[in-house]
């Protein structure tokens, strides 16, 4: 039995997260860019300390949901890896004219 029924919805939730990471970056240039100078004396301590607070939470989101893609990019390699190896290992314990018999792969989620 092969666990590759897997990557199909790994790939899924993966791409999800980098398109999320992707997301994040937009609002957090603009963040970046904005200049609190333009609101006046009055409010510009307020505005670049929300922005500042803004830009960094942005910035942190963005990470984890970059961190989130690559680790599930690194389960999917962990499983091709396991499944070659438990495939190999049962093709060992089969009878020598079937060893070269390839399982049956699952497709999709």
């Amino acid at each position: 039995m092969t666990i590759q029924m897997w990557t199909a919805t790994l790939q899924k939730s993966r791409t999800a997260w980098e398109e999320q990471s992707e997301g994040l970056n937009g609002p957090r240039k603009n963040l970046a860019q904005a200049d609190p100078a333009l609101l006046g004396d009055a409010v510009q301590g307020a505005a670049d300390a929300f922005l500042t607070t803004w830009e960094q939470r942005t910035l942190v989101l963005r990470d984890q949901a970059s961190g989130h893609a690559d680790a599930l990019a690194q389960t999917m390699y962990d499983f091709l890896v396991t499944d070659g190896e438990s495939v190999e290992a049962t093709q060992q314990l089969l009878l020598w004219e079937d060893r070269d018999t390839l399982p049956v792969q699952a497709v999709g989620p």
